[in-house]
């Protein structure tokens, strides 16, 4: 069995739980396929996918906040975040129709499969571990995955300049890495910049300021200004401090020394150091959910878009979508939409008022390209993520799906490779064939890196994801703001997920926003801004130490 990926069956729900099996799943996307950022295909909207039928549920009498308790609810999306309230709800009895305008669910989180002479591969758009420390999400979790769950190891590393580096940094090892010359200057600044700090505090504002301010600018420079600007394809001073403040709450170099070198009678600050993955892919999360959601008789219409959400007053009554048969008109009384909020202002009839649209537009997406290729080789790394810092490279990251399930590729004399590239609209990635980016790939796993031979490769092929992370550019927040407050003069129109929120959530917080979105429905008051708004990192661990112990 691969190293890192370790079934453990007391930890998957009982036997027979998940959902009843209903193919509401789409067939395997084409090299080269394009899909935005809640997953859907650009520019489909023909055949009209059903999976499930009616149902003989009621609708509600009570409302509340906005919603009407148990009402028929509409649901824009088949990603994770819209699948999730459909689920519940269906579970509820609650009528529930999901509207999805691809022609299968799963959205960014969804698993490609690939068929070979060699046998079937099996990829993610990108790499979707779970983990979350709220308790109902993990039992939603593994209800969902029931006998397919697996534990993984995590082992991150950032590939540095021909060295390697531990991710999250721990600060033995970064400091060998760099040397005692540079390791030594990387302490005083970082020891400058706390009393400067201390003495003139001020404010953290660019991705730039966070960094510099936890780590000092040495360590800023050397391991996150190059990748940063890869994904973000800005400058970092042209990046809001909210992205690092949200996705490492809590951790510095203080911290990280703390834990190699200073004896803790208290808590001990790491990260997470395994994680849940469905066995066959994450997109059999979606997939499971789906069947369930049919299953009880409810309904996810594939092949539909969402054309025109319908407002009167304070409320929305209804959605224009395209079919194959043209235009419908769907009806409800509690619609939840995990579609980009930068779109769902846009197609509000009446229309929005100009502030609010000029907003909306001015918001943007970070577009990912992953190049899948197979390999006749049984291991490249034993990582679960490499990070690639280096400039002459132009993808920013790899995983090996292998290290995470073996059954993600045909046998233990194979392996594969998932790797991002991050681009924008227009520039030079983004221009690139598919015949070129495999080629590129190679060519960098072979003669940069030294990964793989170039006669290991048995076949390649791209699939593009535009609009995939919102970018937080500097006084984003104004414009989130403003198209926010819009969208919440609608009372029962909820807002869900990374792209219906606009906000850098991992696939647990996307998913509890549509818990609580569903939560709501049913009768709970939940405020849904509320996810990811503690102030710790959701992936750091604190773990009660002896004294006199370490943590690496």
């Amino acid at each position: 069995m691969q190293d890192g990926q370790t079934p453990t069956p007391d930890r998957t729900a009982p036997n027979g739980a998940g959902a009843t099996a209903v193919n509401a799943h789409g067939d395997a996307a084409a090299s080269g396929t394009e899909i935005d950022a809640t997953g859907h295909h650009e520019g489909v909207g023909g055949q009209r996918g059903v999976a499930g039928g009616g149902n003989g549920f009621g609708t509600a009498t009570a409302t509340r906040g906005g919603t009407r308790v148990g009402g028929r609810t509409v649901i824009m999306g088949a990603g994770p975040a819209g699948l999730c309230p459909a689920y519940v709800l269906s579970k509820a009895g609650v009528p529930t129709v999901v509207l999805e305008k691809a022609p299968f669910v799963g959205g960014l989180a969804r698993t490609i499969k690939r068929q070979t002479e060699h046998g079937e591969f099996k990829f993610d758009i990108g790499g979707h571990r779970w983990f979350t420390k709220n308790d109902a999400l993990n039992d939603l979790f593994r209800e969902v995955v029931a006998d397919e769950l697996l534990w993984v190891n995590r082992i991150s590393r950032i590939y540095f300049d021909g060295k390697y580096v531990d991710y999250p940094l721990k600060i033995g090892n970064a400091l060998q890495a760099i040397g005692p010359v540079t390791a030594a200057r990387a302490m005083a600044d970082y020891g400058r910049i706390r009393v400067q700090h201390r003495l003139r505090p001020e404010p953290i504002l660019s991705m730039k300021d966070a960094y510099v301010d936890q780590y000092g600018p040495t360590l800023y420079k050397l391991f996150f200004e190059r990748y940063s600007e890869k994904v973000w394809g800005l400058p970092c001073d042209e990046v809001s401090g909210d992205w690092v403040s949200q996705r490492t709450k809590g951790m510095s170099i203080m911290t990280a020394v703390k834990d190699a070198v200073v004896p803790s009678k208290g808590k001990v600050v790491s990260l997470i150091d395994e994680f849940m993955y469905p066995r066959d892919g994450f997109g059999r999360f979606s997939e499971r959910m789906a069947d369930g959601v049919t299953g009880l008789g409810n309904e996810i219409r594939l092949n539909t878009g969402v054309e025109r959400v319908h407002r009167e007053g304070n409320r929305v009554t209804a959605l224009t979508v395209s079919t194959e048969h043209g235009q419908e008109r769907v009806e409800g009384d509690n619609f939840i939409s995990s579609i980009p909020l930068t779109l769902l202002a846009q197609i509000v009839e009446p229309a929005a008022p100009a502030a609010v649209l000029d907003a909306a537009k001015s918001l943007t997406y970070r577009n990912v390209i992953t190049v899948n290729l197979m390999l006749k080789k049984r291991q490249v790394t034993n990582d679960t993520w490499l990070y690639v810092h280096d400039r002459n490279i132009l993808f920013g990251r790899f995983h090996e799906p292998k290290n995470w399930s073996a059954a993600m590729v045909p046998g233990e004399d194979y392996t594969s490779l998932v790797i991002e590239y991050f681009c924008s609209f227009g520039d030079q990635i983004w221009g690139m064939s598919e015949e070129e980016l495999v080629e590129r790939s190679i060519k960098h796993l072979v003669e940069d890196m030294g990964f793989i031979a170039r006669d290991e490769v048995i076949g390649g092929f791209t699939i593009r994801a535009p609009r995939s992370y919102p970018v937080y550019t500097m006084g984003y927040e104004n414009a989130v703001q403003l198209v926010k407050d819009y969208v919440a003069e609608m009372e029962n129109l909820q807002i869900v997920g990374r792209y219906g929120t606009f906000r850098y959530n991992n696939t647990d917080h996307s998913i509890e926003t549509g818990l609580l979105a569903a939560k709501n429905i049913l009768g709970e008051q939940h405020d849904l801004d509320q996810v990811n708004a503690d102030q710790e990192y959701h992936e750091i661990k604190r773990v009660r130490e002896p004294v006199g112990s370490a943590t690496a």
